[in-house]
């Protein structure tokens, strides 16, 4: 085991203070900027269902290309501003999963080090789309959202949260419960909608930390690490709740499928048991 010496010691604590103190202001900053850029449900062009399957798919695309996580939550952020935003209804799967993939492609462009290419989502898409189409799409979505994709999504919450509710780093199971809890209510509009990024993200280590058994549910450094007390989380995450139900009982989501995998420890049948139990009582 490799040794730190004096030096090298106080150097890593300087720089983690450094980092906490970075790290504060820049979360004032996203606590800022995330009321400012919201989808506004009000204005979807789009089935409640349809988009529940599309961003479902995208979460089974995402998985099977081993995209980063940053990726998936601003795809479905793009996505979800986009539908807020265009003139024309979208009434065809197809074209829902035209503008998924498109938002997809962008993202990855944004937050991956080898972006996702335009073959590449032809190909995701089982060549339905030619490449023109999908270039076509790319550009009336960066003109429809003005350019703007520097977004606080909920995994940028998500990553600070860690830090408070984990035991330690070996903490899988509740780890993969959080992204469980997020990435299911990424499926919902309502919650996506009608809740802040910051406020999902608090939720679903709400709801892992209840599915698991943590208790307390909510400790005051979780309170001051994600700026919501307990009774400010409770609307949200009995949304969060019934659809984790939902999901959980049908078992058919790629949502859900993802989650039931021993590499994801499994999360998902946890939290189906889980449900199914407080369903008897």
């Amino acid at each position: 085991m490799n040794m730190l010496g004096l030096h090298d010691y106080e150097k890593l604590i300087c720089n983690e203070k450094k980092f906490t103190d970075y790290d504060d202001d820049l979360y004032k900053f996203y606590h800022l900027e995330e009321s400012q850029i919201r989808a506004n449900s009000k204005g979807f062009k789009v089935d409640f269902q349809m988009r529940m399957n599309v961003v479902d798919w995208l979460i089974q695309t995402h998985y099977e290309q081993k995209l980063m996580p940053e990726t998936l939550y601003l795809c479905v952020n793009i996505l979800d501003r986009v539908l807020s935003k265009i003139k024309f209804e979208v009434t065809t799967m197809d074209k829902l999963k035209l503008i998924g993939l498109s938002s997809l492609l962008l993202a990855s462009k944004y937050e991956q080090r080898s972006a996702v290419g335009v073959y590449d989502v032809e190909y995701m898409a089982d060549y339905i789309y030619m490449p023109e189409e999908i270039c076509q799409m790319e550009k009336l979505i960066l003109q429809e959202l003005g350019w703007i994709l520097t977004v606080p999504t909920p995994y940028v919450f998500l990553v600070r949260n860690m830090r408070a509710c984990l035991l330690s780093d070996q903490d899988k199971i509740m780890e993969n419960m959080v992204f469980f809890f997020s990435e299911l209510s990424l499926t919902n509009q309502s919650i996506v909608c009608d809740y802040k990024p910051s406020m999902i993200a608090a939720c679903s280590v709400y709801c892992a930390r209840f599915v698991v058994g943590r208790y307390p549910f909510w400790s005051n450094d979780l309170k001051m690490c994600t700026g919501y007390s307990e009774e400010k989380l409770l609307s949200c995450a009995n949304v969060m709740i019934k659809s984790c139900s939902q999901i959980c009982g049908d078992g058919i989501m790629e949502v859900f499928k993802k989650f039931s995998s021993l590499y994801q420890s499994r999360v998902s049948c946890i939290a189906q048991e889980y449900l199914d139990l407080r369903n008897l009582y």
